[in-house]
């Protein structure tokens, strides 16, 4: 497996939080080909990101919650995903 310390974990989650905010938030008249599979691509990616950041919130508890790293946007629940 991929060693990657708590806090850079925690520095990876902010940045895909805020890439899925982003582009939710662009207008329609803004938006390209493709934004909806790449937006469907972070928040698979932001879901496998809790997961291993749970572990390491195990390992190290000085760390940050998980919920003070995102804004909720980047929360796979809050997004119908296909099957």
């Amino acid at each position: 497996m991929l060693a990657l310390s708590g806090r850079s974990l925690a520095l990876v989650i902010q940045a895909v939080d805020a890439e899925i905010c982003r582009l939710r938030e662009l207008p329609d008249e803004q938006t390209v080909a493709g934004d909806d599979v790449r937006l469907m691509d972070f928040v698979h990616l932001a879901a496998e990101l809790k997961d291993l950041y749970k572990e390491a919130c195990a390992e190290d508890p000085e760390l940050p919650s998980y919920d003070e790293l995102v804004t909720g946007y980047g929360d796979s629940a809050s997004v119908a995903t296909p099957d």
